[in-house]
């Protein structure tokens, strides 16, 4: 009854953003920030919502356009856009909460500063990744066993920069299966070793430390 939604942005025919996926969710927060150069404003920004499966090719959820000329010049517009399925037009798809500004390219860097104070240090340097790393967390093989039942209650962190993610805890095994995605954004000024821990989850007491 859910579902692990992402989302594409294209300009022009081509990808020029990607959202991390959110899982399990039918009102995802994203609360992510790119910076796009726009050549051409008659172009419209078109968005298009899947969801996230496993070994299988994503869901189409539902699509939209936003039209750019419509935007006034320095002046951050919040937009809601209702999501379309072009061979059903006539079916509800949810909507999706966009806010845009458009700025001039020689007042572009100076007001995204101001704008983006009260997002964090990691959504303001969104605007410098290059790329996007998705890690799926497939299993565990013959984990050390933590806990006095000769099991352990095993889950994984993963860390790169200011970035982390924390897999679900599966219990009583020590050979697990997660089958879980994490999207990494990649920035230039940041070497790209993700670091990644294991740990046995302890009730009541500090989590017991697997491995690295």
């Amino acid at each position: 009854g859910t579902s692990d939604p992402y989302v594409k942005f294209k300009l022009g025919g081509k990808e020029i953003f990607r959202s991390k996926t959110i899982h399990k969710n039918l009102n995802p927060v994203w609360e992510e920030k790119a910076s796009i150069l726009i050549e051409n404003l008659r172009e419209p920004l078109y968005i298009k919502v899947f969801d996230y499966d496993f070994g299988l090719q994503d869901d189409f959820i539902g699509s939209a356009f936003l039209n750019l000329t419509s935007l006034e010049l320095n002046r951050q517009t919040d937009v809601t856009l209702s999501l379309k399925d072009p061979h059903y037009p006539d079916h509800d798809l949810g909507s999706i909460l966009l806010s845009v500004l458009l700025t001039p390219r020689e007042e572009q860097r100076e007001a995204f500063q101001t704008q983006s104070l009260r997002l964090s240090e990691l959504h303001r340097k969104s605007q410098l990744w290059r790329g996007i790393v998705s890690v799926t967390l497939i299993e565990g093989r013959e984990l050390k066993a933590m806990d006095a039942n000769g099991l352990s209650d095993p889950y994984v962190k993963f860390r790169l920069g200011h970035q982390k993610y924390k897999s679900k805890i599966v219990p009583k095994t020590l050979n697990p299966q997660w089958r879980e995605q994490f999207d990494f954004h990649l920035y230039e000024e940041r070497g790209g070793i993700i670091d990644i821990t294991v740990w046995d989850k302890d009730a009541g007491k500090r989590d017991d430390f697997i491995g690295r």
